[in-house]
C-alpha cells in the first residue's frame, strides 16, 4: 500500500466518523428539544376532592373555589387544570369510597377538603380521623402529593367535641408531613356578606377571599 492510498483511506475514515457524529448530534438535539417542548405543554392536573364547599353549593360552577383557584394558578403555570370533584353532603366515609376513582384519574396533586359534614352530623371525630388517614395513605401509596384543607367544629358541638375534631387536620399534617391550610373558612365563616343565604356556604366573594388569603399562600409553596 503506497503512502497516497493510505492517506486517502485515513481521510475517508475521518470524514465518515465526523458525519456520524454531526448528524447523530443533530438527532439528539431534536429529541432534547421535542422533550422540552412536550414538558412545557404537559397538563398539570389538580383534583379538588371534597364536599359542598368544593362543589360550590349555591354559586355558579365558575364561582366555586376550584375555578377561582385555577384562574390564579394559571398565572404561575398555564398548563394547570383543576378538576372539581366536590360532592355536596359527602362525609369522610363517602370520600373513602371514592378515593380509588380519584387515584385512577392520575392527578399531579390532590386538595383534600373533607370533614365538614362529619362535624355537622356530630360523627365521632375518631371515625373522621380514621377515614381521612386511610384516604391519605391510599394517595401516598400511589405517590400522589396532597394538601390538606383543614376544618373546625362549631362550638355547638360542645367543647370536648370541638377540641378533638379541630386537632385532626394538624395531627395528620404533622404525622404524614403534608402541607396544611389550617382552616379553609378562616375569616369567611359567619361573615354575612361573604356567604349565601344559608349562612354556611361561601358566595363568590367568600371563595375569592378563601383562595387568595387561605389557600394560595400554602399552595404556591407546593407548585413553585
Amino acid at each position: 500500500m503506497n503512502m497516497r492510498y493510505l492517506l486517502i483511506v485515513v481521510f475517508l475514515i475521518i470524514t465518515s466518523v465526523g458525519a456520524v457524529f454531526y448528524f447523530g448530534k443533530k438527532d439528539t438535539n431534536k429529541i432534547i428539544n421535542k422533550t422540552a417542548e412536550a414538558d412545557t405543554t404537559r397538563e398539570y392536573k389538580i383534583i379538588a376532592f371534597g364536599d359542598s364547599l368544593t362543589a360550590g353549593y349555591g354559586v355558579n360552577l365558575n364561582e366555586s373555589y376550584p375555578a377561582i383557584l385555577e384562574k390564579y394558578l394559571k398565572v404561575i403555570n398555564t398548563n394547570i387544570k383543576i378538576i372539581n370533584a366536590g360532592v355536596s353532603g359527602e362525609t369522610t366515609t363517602g370520600g373513602l369510597d371514592r378515593v380509588d376513582f380519584i387515584i385512577s384519574q392520575k392527578p399531579q396533586l390532590v386538595l383534600l377538603g373533607l370533614g365538614a359534614n362529619d362535624m355537622l352530623r356530630s360523627i365521632n371525630p375518631d371515625v373522621t380521623k380514621t377515614n381521612l388517614e386511610k384516604i391519605i395513605i391510599a394517595l401516598k401509596e400511589n405517590d400522589i402529593p396532597m394538601v390538606i384543607l383543614g376544618m373546625k367544629a362549631q362550638i355547638g358541638n360542645g367543647f370536648a367535641y370541638k377540641k378533638k375534631f379541630d386537632s385532626i387536620y394538624a395531627d395528620l399534617s404533622a404525622k404524614y408531613d403534608l402541607p396544611l391550610v389550617p382552616f379553609f373558612l378562616e375569616n369567611v365563616i359567619l361573615v354575612k356578606d361573604l356567604n349565601i343565604n344559608d349562612g354556611i356556604h361561601p358566595n363568590r366573594q367568600g371563595y375569592e377571599k378563601i383562595v387568595k388569603e387561605n389557600v394560595l399562600p400554602v399552595l404556591k409553596k407546593v407548585i413553585d
